[in-house]
């Protein structure tokens, strides 16, 4: 019996979870395409080039959608169960709303698993494809100039321009600090180019600014630096979509950071506590499930879709003043999922008296 009482729940919970899902996908991708799809035609990309942008933004906006999916879906479902009093029946038979939370538990682990899969892999890749492709669109020496500043291994960068693969910089700036963090030496090339596994200048000079003994270098040199192709797309983005992995790599040094330290310990941490928000989000959504059959019950809907998504707003709040150093990444990352799961497990033992 519990076997198939569990099954009936999840079906019923994961359908519509997946129909607000594509719903509230389509409604994004609709207003993404009204706002770019001119940009498109300009660049005689034509109806491919729209439908390549459409393919490529959607992991990005199938990961927005998916707490707010659950949020939504959750609460459709317990509210149109307890509509047709299949709440008051199970809670007559024994089976409260602990219970019932319970018997749904795959349902979050489900989607925390695929939230995981979109933000740590699928988002990233499409994010760079799709830079990679809409940079592609316009030739290197047709770009307008947009100085992008980047930390190395061999000290701070600045280039104006760079090819779609990243494999290629113009105007390139690189400047060396001593021990006392005093500029050193100041290093302007014309073109940096990837060559397998090291950078090649070209069109090398050298304005020394320390005083000492000093040899100027050949225009045409090798640059060793930790600055990758890969990574040369992701500069110029103000909210870089990167993978845990990478976000480890730039706090150990391995990869280049164009920002401060805190800003990319909160990204990590953020990363670690995301797939808990659908967790908090069904459960947030759990005093729809005691809705009066009979009407009456739709301000707990009203309430649970307000606190949910105040739940998204007030984190997004602590992880900016995390990410510019306001707070610590530690409480910018749990202060919002942890008060929220709180104050969804105490919402939810007030429901199971009422």
């Amino acid at each position: 019996m519990s076997a198939v009482l569990g099954n009936y729940l999840r079906r019923r919970v994961i359908g519509q979870v997946l129909g607000m899902l594509l719903a509230l996908t389509g409604l994004m991708q609709v207003l993404g395409l009204m706002e770019f799809t001119n940009e498109v035609l300009d660049r005689k990309l034509g109806a491919i080039g729209v439908l390549h942008y459409s393919a490529l933004t959607i992991p990005y906006e199938l990961q927005f959608a998916l707490p707010i999916a659950v949020l939504l879906g959750s609460m459709l479902s317990f509210y149109s169960m307890a509509r047709a009093r299949e709440i008051t029946a199970l809670r007559s038979a024994g089976v409260g709303l602990w219970r019932l939370l319970m018997y749904l538990l795959p349902v979050p682990v489900l989607f925390a698993l695929v939230h995981l899969a979109l933000a740590q892999w699928l988002v990233p890749l499409s994010n760079s494809a799709w830079r990679t492709w809409w940079d592609s669109t316009i030739p290197l020496e047709d770009q307008e100039a947009d100085a992008r500043w980047v930390r190395t291994s061999s000290g701070i960068v600045m280039f104006e321009r760079s090819s779609a693969d990243g494999e290629r910089l113009l105007d390139v700036d690189i400047y060396l600090r001593g021990a006392d963090g005093l500029l050193t030496l100041s290093t302007r090339a014309d073109e940096a180019r990837w060559d397998h596994n090291h950078w090649h200048l070209s069109g090398a000079r050298d304005l020394q600014v320390a005083p000492g003994a000093w040899m100027p270098g050949p225009s045409e040199r090798d640059w060793n630096s930790n600055l990758a192709p890969s990574e040369v797309p992701l500069l110029g983005e103000s909210d870089p979509q990167m993978s845990a992995w990478a976000v480890a790599d730039v706090i150990g040094g391995a990869r280049v950071s164009t920002r401060p330290p805190d800003y990319y310990r909160t990204v990590l941490l953020k990363a670690m506590v995301a797939p808990f928000a659908v967790f908090i989000m069904m459960l947030l959504a759990m005093p729809a499930a005691i809705s009066s059959e009979r009407g009456g019950g739709g301000w707990r809907m009203l309430m649970a879709l307000f606190i949910g998504l105040g739940f998204l707003l007030i984190d997004g709040i602590f992880s900016s003043f995390g990410t510019s150093g306001g707070i610590s990444p530690l409480l910018a990352a749990v202060t919002a999922p942890a008060a929220f799961a709180l104050f969804g497990l105490l919402q939810l033992r007030a429901c199971e008296h009422a």
